[in-house]
């Protein structure tokens, strides 16, 4: 059951006491699995406040970082601090305040949604009274279904559910892992709209992963690109969705001399990985034809010099390719 709608019930010291813009720092987190490296020297970190996408490819290593991050899995190496305080000495402290959904929410489908909210609230020891669970089920749009048994729910209803299951005990920090799998367009809709809800009216931090490149650029302020266990590339949302930037894939006679030289000029800060037989750059549109001169001054001998003009594009060259563009254009 835990593994699914994770809350813990402790005596220790509430975090809310201590003071950090940052709500979660990881560094150099990995993660492996006998000869199979899930995770692979991963940082990052999450401002209080923020919906932080974790955007990645199914098999990226998002569902085993958020397992580190809720202490289901030990991570092999690398450290968590959530509220400033190490996950690994603080643990009982710390999911106090977190909430979580790692995939389907494990619910009990012969009780009714009120009693499955009331029973999570008693173990969690929140002291929720009848009125305060009644209005947790109307935040998630189930009030009115309140007495039914949840066998009788959709797979969103159930998820929105498990949210308010997660929300129980009034968790500073929300953890939810791919929560719109296997929802139709309605059940996507309304996990986005609770997100956004519990972002700007009830100010949560909450950190979302997802395969659906569309549904993290609805909803996330600051995004993080995972690939094969790996950081691919992080930051604002704004930025990253900037219609004005200009993902450039360059292919050269010698990629790795290109890089060196990239890197000394004034383009460094425009750089982002060599992923393949390319180096990719993101830029103003307009900056294309400068960035072409300057090529010549460094003595970078030029194959091709292709600009991609949307996140989509961007996403499909930095991950694993594009055999999966269904997914992420739906």
């Amino acid at each position: 059951m835990c593994n699914d709608v994770f809350q813990t019930r402790s005596r220790q010291p509430d975090p809310r006491s201590y003071l950090c813009s940052v709500i979660v720092k990881v560094s150099h987190l990995s993660k492996q699995f006998n000869e199979f490296r899930a995770v692979r020297d991963l940082s990052f970190s999450v401002e209080e406040g923020d919906v932080y996408g974790f955007l990645g490819q199914n098999g990226a290593g998002k569902s085993t970082t958020i397992r580190m991050l809720t202490t289901l899995i030990t991570p092999t190496d690398g450290e968590i601090e959530i509220f400033g305080l190490s996950l690994a000495s603080h643990r009982n402290e710390i999911l106090r305040q977190v909430g979580s959904v790692i995939e389907k929410p494990d619910v009990y489908k012969y009780l009714s949604a009120y009693e499955n909210l009331a029973l999570f609230a008693r173990l969690s020891g929140s002291g929720r009274t009848r009125a305060l669970l009644m209005e947790q089920l109307e935040m998630v749009g189930l009030a009115e279904r309140a007495n039914d048994k949840v066998k009788t729910f959709s797979q969103g209803m159930k998820q929105r559910l498990g949210i308010a299951i997660a929300l129980v005990h009034d968790p500073r920090l929300i953890i939810l892992d791919e929560p719109t799998n296997g929802l139709d367009p309605q059940g996507i809709a309304d996990v986005r709209n609770l997100i956004l809800h519990l972002s700007r009216e009830r100010k949560k931090t909450v950190i979302v992963s997802s395969h659906l490149l569309g549904e993290i650029e609805q909803v996330a302020t600051r995004v993080l690109i995972i690939d094969k266990g790996s950081k691919v590339t992080e930051g604002t949302a704004s930025a990253l969705f900037d219609p004005a930037q200009t993902i450039v894939a360059l292919q050269t006679f010698d990629n790795d001399y290109a890089w060196r030289q990239l890197q000394l000029s004034v383009w460094s800060g425009h750089l982002q990985q060599q992923r393949g037989d390319a180096i990719l750059l993101k830029m103003d549109r307009n900056a294309i034809a400068q960035f072409n001169r300057d090529l010549v001054d460094l003595d970078i001998q030029l194959l091709s010099l292709q600009p991609r003009h949307s996140l989509e594009d961007y996403f499909l060259q930095v991950t694993s390719g594009n055999q999966h563009v269904d997914t992420y254009t739906n």
